[in-house]
């Protein structure tokens, strides 16, 4: 799983144990040592090496006393003997140049395919893998289109299922995190780089002069990755898989979406997290956190962090120490202005200012409202919160203006303005004209829900890259298109977490790959999203742990669980209960208050 600014790529082989030591001594260093979270914070590249860190332990954690053997629930069908890799090699498909079929060895390295940060010296190597083939592809839909994909298909125990791999910000390379995680509990797996390689997930100057690639990134590479690897399943085992699902956040929810809503054969279930569903939309909210702190002395610093969330925590209440919908706190900027407030990272006025159009959305020059804003959700602090996307580096960049130039200034093809001099007014209208069609999705999935098909939708009420509320509109758009959702869609506000992982809540629900070990339907969506397509079960809670978020990485100890209940219903702390067990709490409908 990727996301917006967290980049990954791909690297030469180190060994798992040189992996275990650089993510303790640096994560040790960051957190224990000289270097804090401010001073770490600092450049963006700290935040990738940060990033890379956490990624390293999951994966560690993940491997830890050796491979786990493959999830066992019943198997859709018993499969036969898988046959020959190499042979895929010869095979004919449109549009399509198989690069290699390579037969990997149980446990053995994958040559090139590892995870790690770009501007870093060191990456993780990927966990030991069973034995499995690997096909590597490029599809060229139409002139200068070159989407490279990778498909991998278990030798043995392959459970009848096919799980497709989002990717987030804009893309440009393969998740082999992921598709190491499907291919360890036997299911095969399938991951597009989307069209192009590029220089870091911010990277959007391969969209600059062609067109088509734009296409490929919004909407074809995921789709034609797809139709190929069922090809190329059904070649390898004789057999069409059973059943498909796919699984993203940020960027790759909106891929599960749209393949949902354009292409409804191609999937049997989604599981779309933080979904940048209006892409275009997203840009318009971020480029007005952009203008916000333009003005002298309005930018907001990373420093200030901590005390705006813990304002937002005194001035919210929260009954269980989360805050189940920030819309309904009230939340009053003014007392965190110097003279009221006695810190010394105080707000000035021109910062509150600032902070108040940021948690409000944008608006047009008449009020009007144009997109959610970044809520006070108690969350706003720490390596992937407001300092990732909303706030400066040391360079004076905008996390938020570099993911919105990238629209801006690549996608569209013609000269546009910039964050900056971006007119609510009448720019929304040009960007949605330009770049809508390939990049957004249009909320109709009757065609889906018709055939059987299953959503599962959520959102940190803490994200500080896609409003929450563009995920809670979406809901309600779906639901009006089709009467099929009551029964085909579930969607869940998760209360402190931030994008995609992260932040002070219950982070963890199995939401951002295939069933691992230990994964169950009532404590993992992607576990849930199963049971759902084939037994009919439909989710309507998930017990959540406290911790990262990430597959493979530890849950805080001792476990501390929240429940998460499908909306509208909210969990709700049984009276004198102790809050850190699932089990305490009811999901009710909230009052309107």
């Amino acid at each position: 799983m990727i996301i917006f600014g967290s980049a990954i790529e791909i690297s030469p082989l180190a060994s798992r144990e040189y992996c275990i030591q650089n993510a303790h001594a640096r994560l040790g260093h960051a957190l224990l040592g000289r270097t804090g979270w401010s001073d770490a914070l600092k450049t963006r590249e700290h935040l990738a090496s940060l990033s890379a860190v956490l990624l390293c332990a999951a994966a560690a954690a993940a491997t830890w006393g050796g491979t786990p053997r493959p999830i066992a629930p019943p198997p859709l069908a018993q499969s036969g003997a898988a046959g020959p890799c190499e042979k895929l090699a010869g095979l004919k498909l449109d549009d399509v140049d198989v690069v290699s079929a390579t037969a990997q060895p149980d446990r053995a390295p994958v040559e090139g395919a590892a995870v790690g940060a770009r501007g870093v010296s060191w990456m993780m190597p990927l966990p030991e893998l069973p034995a499995f083939c690997r096909v590597v592809g490029r599809i060229h839909p139409e002139a200068g289109s070159d989407i490279g994909f990778e498909v991998w298909l278990p030798v043995k125990g392959w459970d009848g299922r096919l799980s497709g791999v989002g990717i987030g910000g804009f893309g440009g390379m393969i998740d082999y995190r992921s598709l190491s995680l499907i291919i360890k509990v036997g299911q095969a797996g399938v991951a597009t780089d989307t069209g192009h390689t590029g220089a870091g997930q911010l990277d959007a100057s391969w969209a600059k002069g062609h067109p088509q690639r734009v296409r490929d990134y919004g909407w074809r590479a995921v789709h034609l990755a797809t139709v190929h690897a069922k090809q190329l399943v059904e070649a390898f085992y004789g057999r069409r898989a059973d059943k498909s699902y796919f699984i993203g956040c940020s960027g790759g929810g909106r891929q599960g979406l749209i393949e949902a809503s354009r292409f409804p054969d191609d999937y049997d279930g989604v599981l779309a997290g933080a979904p940048a569903a209006s892409w275009t939309d997203v840009a318009i909210a971020m480029i007005n956190a952009v203008q916000a702190q333009l003005p002298a002395g309005a930018a907001i610093r990373v420093d200030q962090m901590q005390l705006l969330e813990s304002e937002v925590q005194r001035q919210c209440h929260p009954t269980d120490g989360l805050i189940s919908d920030p819309r309904k706190c009230g939340f009053d900027v003014k007392r965190l202005e110097c003279g009221t407030n006695s810190s010394a990272q105080c707000f000035s006025p021109a910062q509150t200012k600032a902070l108040s159009r940021i948690q409000a959305g944008a608006r047009d020059s008449a009020g009007r409202q144009l997109t959610g804003g970044y809520l006070p959700a108690g969350a706003e602090s720490g390596p992937f919160g407001w300092a990732t996307y909303l706030l400066t580096d040391a360079s004076g960049a905008f996390g938020a203006q570099l993911h919105a130039d990238g629209l801006t200034q690549n996608f569209i093809q013609d000269q546009f303005p910039t964050a900056a001099a971006f007119n609510f007014d009448t720019d929304p209208t040009r960007l949605k004209a330009e770049l809508s069609g390939d990049l957004d999705v249009q909320p109709r999935l009757s065609k889906f829900f018709a055939r059987g098909g299953k959503l599962i939708l959520w959102h940190g009420w803490a994200d500080p890259a896609i409003p929450p509320q563009a995920t809670l509109d979406l809901d309600a758009a779906i639901h009006r298109n089709s009467s099929r959702a009551k029964n085909s869609e579930r969607l869940f506000m998760v209360p402190n977490v931030q994008h995609c992982f992260g932040g002070n809540g219950p982070a963890s629900f199995g939401q951002n790959n295939a069933p691992q070990p230990g994964d169950k339907p009532d404590n993992s969506m992607a576990a849930a999203l199963q049971e759902w397509v084939e037994k009919g079960r439909a989710p309507d809670a998930i017990t959540a742990r406290f911790g990262l978020g990430l597959g493979g990485a530890p849950a805080v100890q001792p476990e501390r669980q929240r429940l998460l209940c499908a909306y509208p219903r909210q969990a709700v702390l049984k009276s004198g209960a102790a809050p850190d067990s699932a089990v305490n709490y009811n999901c009710r409908i909230p009052s309107r208050n």
